[in-house]
């Protein structure tokens, strides 16, 4: 371990007796590298059994999801994307490795929502990257950043109705490189709610082995992009 690292571990330490850590989602207590207490994790990784897995839409072999877009696996999301809780991204994505494992043994590879340059700039992270690093580094699957680049910075989606969603999304994605035809590729975002910007990301890829994977199945009126 060199100064710098020593400095930084050190650092932490501090930071946490000064400011002992707590939970994301429900404030309890915690390790620092816990992120969740063991009962928000419990309550997450409570969908093992029960995973949010259909015959995709006509982009998708299959939409895959972790859970509904409720209760503690909503919280984290929450906490991931407005909270700026970026180390929370890799272990959802870890998490959802461990619970899904059987399921998502098919997929070659991960290919992550892009965001347009202005939007990572602004947000500092992207939340769909860090989801799949974690996915992949428990599944053993390369993560493929470089096939779709997002080359219009659209609008948010939240408050577009369906036909304003699409549209807004037309020509957004574009394809960088061509995946061997014979890969089945596991687009990764945070929450499916309807659909379109994996859809609109999918049709950029082309071909007809591609799964939609995501932490949340949302219902139309639980809107988050």
């Amino acid at each position: 371990m060199d100064k710098m690292e020593t400095l930084q571990t050190w650092g932490r330490a501090l930071l946490d007796f000064v400011y002992p850590p707590h939970c994301a989602i429900c404030e309890a207590d915690i390790e620092a590298a816990e992120l969740l207490c063991k009962s928000c994790w419990a309550e997450i990784g409570s969908h093992r059994s029960h995973p949010q897995t259909e015959g995709g839409s006509h982009a998708f072999e299959k939409v895959v999801a972790l859970g509904p877009f409720t209760g503690a696996l909503q919280q984290a999301i929450y906490a991931l994307k407005f909270r700026n809780q970026v180390r929370l991204g890799r272990a959802l994505g870890e998490r959802m490795g461990q619970c899904l494992a059987e399921q998502l043994a098919p997929l070659d590879c991960l290919l992550p929502v892009p965001l347009h340059p202005a939007r990572l700039r602004e947000r500092g992270f992207n939340q769909s990257a860090e989801i799949a690093a974690g996915l992949g580094a428990v599944l053993g699957v390369p993560v493929c950043h470089r096939l779709v680049r997002r080359r219009r910075n659209t609008r948010q989606q939240a408050l577009l109705s369906a036909a304003e969603r699409r549209a807004n999304l037309r020509g957004a994605f574009a394809l960088m490189a061509a995946p061997p035809a014979s890969t089945r590729i596991g687009i990764v975002d945070d929450v499916w709610t309807t659909g379109e910007t994996m859809t609109a990301c999918a049709q950029a890829v082309g071909g007809d082995r591609l799964w939609a994977v995501v932490l949340a199945r949302s219902g139309a009126g639980d809107l988050l992009t």
